[in-house]
């Protein structure tokens, strides 16, 4: 067997091992994560529950119920009063919503062929991209 055959075959062994090794690993850090999870939420369900037996706090809780009511409701009136600017609201949020899309897959294409992937911007702030793992039930 030649060298370089040899050696990729050792190479191709290693990267086996290593992914064979990192699994329990992901699992190990997944069940923290998972139990970390769990305690935030049973502490914020203890703070919820101090907090509703708190008689001043309810009260600010309600009020602001309502004047969060009342002002959807003047925004939604004014919006509605000013010269249609809800149907160009609602057409610039669809149109910013794709065109983010389409940035993201464009990164993403780029990114995966090796290009370069920059922004930069009038200011000449210069913008890269952020990738996010993510999992999710199966």
């Amino acid at each position: 067997m030649s060298e370089a055959v040899q050696d990729q075959e050792n190479e191709q062994a290693t990267q086996f091992e290593v992914a064979k090794s990192s699994a329990p690993q992901l699992e190990k850090i997944y069940h923290q994560l998972q139990a970390s999870k769990a305690r935030r939420k049973e502490l914020t369900k203890m703070c919820k529950d101090e907090l509703s037996h708190h008689d001043r706090h309810r009260e600010i809780v309600e009020e602001m119920k309502e004047l969060r009511m009342e002002k959807k409701s003047i925004e939604q009136d004014l919006r509605m009063n000013a010269l249609g600017v809800e149907a160009e609201l609602d057409e610039l949020k669809t149109e910013i919503l794709s065109d983010s899309e389409l940035l993201a897959d464009i990164a993403l294409n780029m990114y995966t062929s090796g290009e370069n992937v920059e922004i930069v911007d009038e200011y000449e702030n210069r913008y890269v991209p952020l990738f996010k793992v993510s999992f999710k039930r199966q």
